[in-house]
């Protein structure tokens, strides 16, 4: 072989190793920005997530007391138609006894 040609294979050679090397750089440049920019949307993501987990504490907070209060209103409601129920009974005795009186007149 000619120098010449030995020297010609040796550059282009050496050319590819610097497309080569270049190449594999900016592939590696791209992948980190990705990987930056879904680092990025992940970190928005948990941010909301976090958010939305602390809303739906809350939401529960008010549903357990709100259950806790219409427990209570069924309480009242319950006790109110008892009391309701007695006063009943007792004014249908009471007019009971003012009928027997009446009649005794």
């Amino acid at each position: 072989m000619s120098t010449g040609l030995i020297i010609a294979i040796v550059v282009v050679v050496v050319v590819l190793l610097i497309v080569a090397v270049m190449t594999a750089r900016r592939s590696k440049a791209r992948r980190e920005q990705e990987r930056q920019r879904l680092s990025e949307r992940a970190g928005g993501h948990r941010q909301e997530a976090g958010l939305h987990a602390t809303k739906a504490q809350e939401h529960e907070q008010q549903a357990q007391e709100a259950k806790r209060q219409a427990k209570e209103a069924d309480q009242q409601a319950r006790e109110a138609a008892e009391r309701a129920e007695r006063e009943r009974q007792m004014s249908q005795r009471h007019g009971e006894k003012a009928d027997d009186l009446e009649q005794k007149l």
